[in-house]
This record gives C-alpha cells, sequence and structure tokens, in this order.
C-alpha cells in the first residue's frame, strides 16, 4: 500500500483527479443550468470526456524516466494498469450523473469515448511525452464537435467525427476501438520517450 501511495503522489494522480472530477462536473452543471434535456449531448460529452483525459494524461510519467524504464520493474504490466484504471475512474464519474436529471448518456457512447480518447492520450503520450500528450485527443475532439459535423453516413465524416456519432455506429465503435488498443499496447510496451538529464533535474 506504501508503493501504490507514492506511486499515485510521483504521478500527481490526486491533482489529475481532482481536475478531471472538476471539469466533468462543470459541464454537467452547464448543462443542467442552460438546457432542458435530460441527456448531455454528444459535444458536451465529448468535450468533458477530452478535458478528463486530458488531465490523466500528466500521470503518464513520473519525475524519473530511467525509473520508468528499468527492467527491474513489470513496468509495461502497471502502466497497463494505470490506463485501465483510469479509464475506469472516468467512467465513473461521468456515470455518477444518472442519479440526477442530467445525464451522460448512452452509457455506450460515454465508454466509447472515453477508452478512444484516452487510448489517443496514451499514444500521444508513448510518441511525443506526457507534457504533449494532449495534443491528439484536443485536436480530434474540437474538428469533431465543430458545427458542420454530426450524424452522417458517409464512411470519412463518420471516421472524423467518431466522438459524436451515434451509439451502434460502425465506424465511429470500430475507430476508437483501434484508438483505445493501440494506445494501450503502445504506452503499455513503451511508455513515454526518455527526456534529456536537464528537463528532468532539479533545479539548484
Amino acid at each position: 500500500m506504501r508503493w501504490l501511495q507514492l506511486h499515485l503522489r510521483s504521478r500527481r494522480v490526486p491533482l489529475a483527479t481532482a481536475t478531471g472530477t472538476a471539469l466533468i462536473a462543470l459541464a454537467w452543471a452547464l448543462s443542467l443550468a442552460y438546457t432542458d434535456s435530460p441527456t448531455i449531448n454528444a459535444r458536451t460529452a465529448s468535450l468533458a470526456i477530452m478535458l478528463a483525459v486530458v488531465a490523466v494524461g500528466t500521470t503518464l510519467t513520473g519525475a524519473d524516466d530511467a525509473l520508468d524504464h528499468t527492467m527491474a520493474v513489470n513496468w509495461p504490466l502497471r502502466r497497463g494498469g494505470h490506463l485501465l484504471l483510469a479509464s475506469a475512474a472516468i467512467t465513473a464519474l461521468l456515470s455518477l450523473s444518472m442519479i440526477t436529471d442530467t445525464r451522460y448518456e448512452p452509457f455506450a457512447l460515454v465508454l466509447r469515448n472515453t477508452a478512444g480518447l484516452l487510448g489517443l492520450t496514451a499514444l500521444g503520450a508513448t510518441l511525443l511525452g506526457a507534457a504533449l500528450a494532449w495534443i491528439a485527443p484536443l485536436t480530434w475532439t474540437l474538428i469533431a464537435v465543430l458545427p458542420m459535423m454530426g450524424p452522417s453516413r458517409d464512411l470519412k465524416m463518420q471516421v472524423a467525427g467518431w466522438p459524436i456519432q451515434p451509439v451502434g455506429t460502425t465506424a465511429a465503435t470500430a475507430c476508437a476501438a483501434i484508438l483505445a488498443v493501440t494506445g494501450l499496447l503502445a504506452y503499455a510496451l513503451r511508455g513515454c520517450p526518455v527526456r534529456p538529464v536537464s528537463e528532468t533535474a532539479p533545479d539548484r
């Protein structure tokens, strides 16, 4: 248990959890205040999920990159577990709205978008580092929520705007699944790039 506490603190998990919770709650409160619909629309839900996974992205590396790649620790298993727990935590936070009059639903959309955007964040962290992991999910989500985007029968539109496509859209589900699996495997197996010592050394 002591190791777990240190692990969570070293990766700033408490701060990320508080930030993600606040952003999800803010989107819920705004929807409650300004709409009469009992269901939070896909655009707002996608933005809330994106902001939550961006917060999680800051936890994908620790202060010591060398430690995160040491062979003495089974890092692939721990990194994979980290992502799965983060996905479960975000989904649980969104699901709490089910007990209120304004809800993040359907649950399948919440699950699809959380998995896909978190996988995209993990893939970004693997390629660019945790500090830049937010670029990919932010960019794709902002494109998807543009006014000209919407439910479509066109395959390209379904892929480009997969976060806002209706549940059951095959292309959107496949895109999210590919991002989720690719991001999970890439991050679990490789982790984040090792930063130069000058970036990780404490200030003197």
